[in-house]
């Protein structure tokens, strides 16, 4: 695989701990693929201690330091907009990688098609995006989501949202782009709501709002 084809993105907020084991678990696999590592406006100690985790690999390390939370979706669009490798790899930083050959894979899906856009865990969202078992929205999480920068600036951005690529992938079906189902599961361990668990998803009176609607099924 040609390591310059795709970059790896990491954000965190405040959950140090956990992002250390992730990029260390990344690292195991994948010495050489550069890395976007985020810190979204921490306000612990998440910045020196990540500094020193990646010391080794800091000449395949891009560190990034926002000033305030811009909160996740954003932070992911920030980093399409720093990125120039033609594949971004997003990682949550509540996972750990558990076997290594699945960014190669990926990239072989991708490549399969000019128009494939976005590989991962396919599920199926609703309009509030909420998950429904049918019917729904196609949407791959980004816990492991390997995009084509290309198409991305050619659709929605992500958002500021629960589910911040929702209407990005919603776009990218309705331009004819294709979301390529992968089963993630088996390279990595995802802990689930690693940063929210801690300090919520601050979402503020919006997101409750939607909360609300679809609980009303409107």
């Amino acid at each position: 695989m040609d390591s310059k084809k795709v970059t790896a993105v990491i954000i965190n907020y405040q959950t140090p701990d956990l992002t250390q084991q992730a990029v260390s678990s990344f690292r195991k696999f994948y010495p050489d693929i550069f890395l976007v590592l985020i810190d979204n406006g921490s306000r612990d100690d998440s910045v020196q201690l990540l500094k020193n985790n990646f010391y080794p690999y800091s000449h395949i390390t891009k560190f990034v330091v926002n000033s305030k939370n811009i909160h996740h979706g954003p932070a992911m669009h920030q980093a399409m907009q720093i990125v120039e490798s033609e594949f971004i790899l997003f990682i949550d930083s509540d996972c750990v990688v558990i076997e290594g050959g699945f960014i190669e894979k990926m990239i072989e899906v991708i490549e399969s098609d000019a128009n494939n856009y976005a590989v991962g865990k396919m599920v199926f969202m609703n309009k509030r995006g909420f998950d429904v078992k049918q019917n729904g929205y196609k949407y791959i999480r980004p816990i492991c989501m390997l995009v084509r920068r290309e198409l991305y600036f050619k659709i929605n951005s992500f958002e500021r949202h629960g589910t911040p690529c929702l209407k990005n992938m919603i776009a990218a079906v309705h331009r004819g782009y294709n979301l390529q189902d992968f089963e993630i599961d088996k390279y990595i361990f995802h802990k689930g709501r690693g940063t929210a668990s801690l300090h919520g998803y601050n979402l503020g009176l919006k997101g409750k709002i939607n909360y609300l609607l679809n609980k009303l099924g409107i």
